[in-house]
């Protein structure tokens, strides 16, 4: 289970930081003098440091955090100019200069606090472009907008207790509507994969067969349609048996089922499962004229694959690096009339449970290897040894 980041001592604030963690909001709070208190952990995964760290500015007003820790909160110059002139002087209301804890909030703008005119506004929405070094190192040297919005918290008497801050990245809502019906356990897997390193991991290449033919028997538009359900099948089936999706390639695609806690018994499981899934569903797909839809998949075992996220504007995904990728695919290359080739390496990571939730004789399957089976040169060449079997 993951780590949680401390609570606040102060029990109203510690109710508040308990619901705003559950809720999965990206935000901090502050205790009445806009001291650090709580920071969400999806916040912490934002910067880059693991929850349980957030301890160590706790107690810090975020004028200090920000000078003292710029390497996680730094922001470019015009950012930090307008969120001083807009922010600075509620801090200023709450913490005026015969406060004992002034110079302890301020630090080196103390001086320049005091030239402020204190302000008691409202709620305050403040666009702010924030550069996060924690995202930097994940997405190459990510810059982006994003929307801070404070809200004051006060008890039944009206006193200050504290100041909440939730952040979001600043989207239309439109925009953040769609991408809200993203699959929330394919991002969370593909967030635990951020850095490039040495992954096992399943492996499936789908592919619809005679894909030309049936580009010339149906109408452009039938044909588009066909390839939008081909898409919604192939990436509902893998994210259902806890895969990622990797390119689509027009009327093709590949997936990864990342080994986690070690366990590969069941991320070969899901692997074939979400084939099969992808099989079944093929005879649902459009078939205008009569055309018989077949998708063929190969299944393969990286052992060896690096495998991390790539990221580029408006684009997010996990890729895989491995001579094992290119083995998968010409796994797939040699399947024909809808059939799933799985590889040796893959049926035998089964455990018997879950061989026998799927049918499978590990020990009685017949393996061929894909040089007996019709391998193009390239085929022979990359994999022409690896031996399969049809699931």
């Amino acid at each position: 289970m993951d780590a949680t980041p401390p609570l606040p001592e102060d029990r109203r604030l510690r109710a508040i930081a308990e619901a705003i963690e559950a809720n999965g909001a990206i935000g901090e709070l502050m205790d009445h003098k806009w001291r650090t208190v709580f920071i969400t952990s999806e916040l912490c995964r934002m910067l880059g440091f693991p929850p349980e760290d957030a301890g160590r500015f706790y107690g810090l007003s975020p004028i200090i955090r920000n000078r003292d820790h710029a390497d996680l909160w730094a922001t470019d110059d015009e950012s930090g100019r307008r969120w001083w002139q807009t922010v600075g002087p509620t801090i200023l209301h709450d913490v005026p200069p015969g406060d004992p804890d002034f110079e302890a909030v301020f630090g080196g703008l103390t001086r320049a606090a005091a030239e402020l005119e204190p302000a008691s506004p409202p709620p305050l929405a403040i666009p702010i472009k924030q550069s996060f070094p924690g995202l930097a190192r994940m997405h190459h040297n990510w810059l982006g907008d994003v929307e801070f919005l404070y809200t004051r918290l006060h008890d039944e008497g009206g006193s200050l207790v504290g100041v909440f801050t939730i952040t979001r990245p600043a989207l239309p809502a439109t925009l953040a509507a769609r991408l809200a019906r993203g699959n929330v356990a394919t991002f969370e897997r593909m967030g635990r994969l951020s850095e490039p390193v040495r992954r096992p991991a399943a492996i499936l290449f789908a592919d619809l067969e005679a894909s030309g033919d049936l580009s010339r028997r149906l109408s452009s538009r039938a044909y588009f349609g066909l390839i939008r359900s081909l898409t919604d099948l192939i990436d509902g089936s893998v994210t259902a048996h806890g895969g990622i999706t990797g390119k689509h390639a027009g009327d093709g695609a590949s997936a990864l089922f990342v080994v986690e806690g070690g366990d590969e018994s069941t991320t070969a499981r899901g692997a074939i499962s979400a084939a099969r899934a992808i099989r079944a569903g093929a005879g649902e797909l459009i078939d205008e004229g009569g055309v018989e839809i077949c998708i063929n998949v190969g299944l393969h075992w990286g052992a060896t694959l690096t495998v991390g996220q790539v990221s580029a504007a408006g684009r997010l995904e996990v890729t895989a690096l491995g001579d094992e990728m290119n083995e998968a695919a010409r796994i797939e290359g040699v399947a024909s009339a809808g059939a799933i080739l799985g590889s040796k390496p893959l049926i035998e990571r089964l455990g018997p449970e879950d061989a026998a939730e799927l049918g499978i004789d590990p020990d009685g399957l017949a393996y061929r290897p894909l040089s007996e089976l019709g391998a193009s040169e390239k085929a022979l060449r990359d994999a022409g040894t690896i031996a399969v079997a049809e699931l």
